[in-house]
């Protein structure tokens, strides 16, 4: 290697994006485009997120959700499809399983572990040709280059089919991103969303806070990396900052897209509905060059 075993992110500035620049709202008009007009581009600088409709293909959100619901009752696996956080049984932790998996337990069990597990699959787009058209979808894509002011380069997505009750977190804690900040969360509303499903809660405002400070050498350590108590820490640190904002919570329509600054706080409420769905997608851009992982060393909490 040119640089031997030194980081990339120890050679280049930490340049934050230019919408966290102390005069961003001064330059919004530059950067303005028929996708972020002035008007988006200042409420993502004050509030740190926007909500977008027409971003996406309902016939690909439709066609995608009619396979997504066929899995549990497939006649053939899906070759390389994981399902994540299911509960087999009852006393047991959730695990993973290959759809081959699952496919080849009994019919009534795999319509249990439905109804009460919280399943989400991640990467549904390498094998889903529905989800790969969302996924670099030119619209949506377009305006997260608006808003980055640079070519959007989509790096990770997540199918949920029920709420995920995360805890508050922010995503530059889940990634490994430097230059810091150039990072947006991209969550798909695939039906209609109400209170008893468990909707997206965030702070509007809470993308300006500080780094946690526990995570000093960061992009190497965050909570991908972090040692259980460094993790522990960071939540009562996030959950502190988030009693400093407004809550909000996300009731959105079908095919509307929130789209959040990487530093954003956000988690899931709780499902108060049992078997209530709240079916989404969610993606991740930022641009070419600052997704550090495949430099991070272990070991990896997940």
């Amino acid at each position: 290697m040119l640089f031997g075993s030194t980081p990339s992110w120890r050679r280049h500035a930490n340049a934050l994006p230019w919408f966290d620049q102390p005069d961003a709202l001064t330059r919004c008009a530059p950067h303005a485009r028929p996708e972020t007009d002035t008007v988006l581009l200042s409420k993502w600088i004050r509030d740190g997120y926007v909500v977008v409709e027409d971003a996406v293909d309902p016939a690909a959100i439709d066609a995608m959700l009619a396979t997504l619901e066929g899995l549990w009752e497939a006649p053939t696996a899906i070759p390389g499809l994981v399902l994540l956080d299911l509960r087999v049984g009852e006393a047991a932790p959730p695990r993973d399983l290959a759809h081959h998996e699952l496919l080849a337990l009994p019919l009534a069990s795999r319509l249990r572990i439905r109804e009460v597990s919280h399943c989400r699959i991640h990467g549904f787009h390498y094998v889903n040709a529905a989800a790969r058209r969302i996924y670099f979808g030119r619209r949506l894509r377009d305006v997260a280059s608006g808003i980055l002011g640079r070519r959007a380069v989509p790096i990770a997505a997540i199918n949920f089919m029920a709420g995920s009750e995360q805890a508050l977190h922010q995503d530059m804690a889940v990634f490994h991103i430097y230059p810091h900040n150039h990072l947006i969360g991209a969550w798909i509303a695939c039906e209609d969303i109400t209170e008893a499903s468990g909707p997206l809660v965030f702070y509007p405002g809470s993308h300006r806070t500080a780094m946690f400070p526990g995570f000093p050498d960061y992009p190497q350590t965050n909570l991908r990396t972090a040692d259980p108590e460094t993790a522990r820490r960071y939540q009562e640190y996030v959950e502190e900052l988030a009693s400093r904002f407004e809550r909000r919570e996300l009731y959105a329509r079908k095919g509307q897209v929130l789209l959040w600054h990487g530093m954003l706080i956000h988690g899931g409420a709780p499902v108060t509905r049992p078997g209530t769905s709240r079916k989404s997608m969610v993606l991740h851009y930022s641009v070419r060059g600052a997704d550090r992982g495949r430099e991070v060393e272990g070991p990896f909490n997940w």
